[in-house]
């Protein structure tokens, strides 16, 4: 009777890899244990065909970690060129779609393209609650 050899390269369920390369980039250096925890979930919802409609909702980011927490990692990916905010979710109760992204590879160097969260935010963010703003409320002092 002959044995069977089994495939130990062979694994359960979704694969969540991060490469040698990102691992000992710039970008991946910079960020806290959250934000890379962060970018692990970020990679686990990608299925191989949706690298710009990763949809993540406020309640999932909750799942994960404290919310300001998970607002503070995002941005860090952001900033650092790991993922591209794709569409800004909350209002109208719709989730924040993202994109996987390639800029980390010219972190830190002229060529890197710096991205902004607040630049895909409505009008009415941008504007700001002052006093006197027509968008605001009004304070009745």
């Amino acid at each position: 009777m002959s044995k069977k050899k089994k495939n130990r390269n062979k694994f359960d369920g979704r694969f969540a890899g991060v490469t040698h390369k990102q691992r000992e980039s710039e970008a991946f250096k910079k960020l806290s244990i959250h934000a890379k925890w962060l970018y692990v979930e970020f990679r686990f919802k990608y299925d191989g065909q949706n690298d710009h409609k990763i949809l993540l909702t406020k309640g999932e980011a909750k799942k994960i970690m404290a919310y300001k927490t998970f607002i503070k990692s995002r941005n860090k990916l952001i900033e650092v060129g790991l993922i591209d905010p794709v569409s800004r979710g909350g209002l109208e109760k719709r989730p924040a779609i993202y994109g996987l992204s390639d800029r980390w590879k010219k972190y830190g160097t002229k060529g890197f393209v710096e991205v902004d969260i607040k630049d895909i935010l409505p009008k009415i963010y941008k504007a700001g609650f002052k006093k006197g703003n027509k968008l605001g409320r009004q304070s009745k002092r």
